[in-house]
């Protein structure tokens, strides 16, 4: 299925909700207490609905009000970011580029289900809601610890389920997964380190991928960080094509 960069931006922003949103246009405002990028920055898909400085202006002045760093994601053709001309303007105004490019990668949804076939059978536990082991495992940008917004974040979307694999009374595995409008999002994805490289991630990744075509949900995206190519990889191997990339900008001082 093709679809354009904007509609599966404004679909993943519907997996992904911060606390407080609000329209610019067509771009959409979030914030979120600060947890994770998406949930703390303006998307900028679509047309504003106004000229785009006054629209930079707005989004300072509307993240300067909530304490936090005006920010706004910006997508872009995989690799192409100087093909946007908003990227150029906000390079000109002096908004630097955040560590941590991206790129969304995309696939079928049953096509990677059917990858569980050809994986060793582990057993997967799903859950509506996230509980405290698969909180404790899944570490945001490597950090220890989330914060008590973080719930709120992860259980945001129409809907959502959570994956863990258990081996001697522990959390081992995590993954998440959420639909909105045909399309399913896959995120944290995560494997304890004693127990990588056993094929778990795949396990994860396809069981989510099972439940999202049961759904309804015909296609899956999931963002992976530029320099990870490992991931990378490993989802190019399942399946996955990248579709666009994205990076965030971030406002200088005034």
């Amino acid at each position: 299925m093709t679809i354009s960069i904007p509609d599966l931006e404004q679909r993943a922003a519907l997996g992904w909700r911060a606390p407080e949103e609000e329209r610019l246009g067509d771009w959409l405002l979030r914030a979120g207490s600060g947890f994770t990028g998406r949930a703390n920055s303006a998307l900028a898909a679509g047309d504003p609905g106004g000229p785009v400085d006054q629209a930079e202006g707005t989004v300072r002045d509307w993240y300067e009000a909530r304490s936090l760093p005006a920010m706004i994601c910006v997508p872009y053709p995989a690799g192409q970011p100087q093909a946007v001309p908003l990227d150029r303007f906000l390079a000109e105004r002096g908004w630097g580029v955040r560590p941590g490019a991206a790129t969304v990668m995309t696939a079928p949804a049953g096509q990677v289900a059917r990858v569980a076939e050809a994986v060793a059978a582990v057993p997967v536990d799903v859950d509506p809601e996230p509980d405290e082991a698969w909180l404790a495992l899944y570490h945001y940008r490597g950090q220890q610890g989330l914060p008590p917004i973080a719930r709120r974040v992860l259980t945001s979307a129409p809907w959502q389920a959570f994956a863990s694999i258990r081996a001697d009374g522990q959390t081992i595995a995590i993954g998440r997964v959420a639909a909105a409008e045909g399309w399913a999002g896959l995120t944290a994805i995560e494997v304890a380190p004693a127990h990588r490289r056993r094929g778990l991630a795949t396990v994860v990744t396809a069981t989510l991928a099972g439940l999202a075509a049961a759904r309804g949900a015909g296609h899956l995206y999931l963002q992976v960080e530029d320099d990870n190519e490992a991931a990378r990889a490993l989802y190019r191997r399942i399946g996955f094509a990248a579709h666009h990339g994205y990076h965030y900008r971030i406002a200088p001082p005034r």
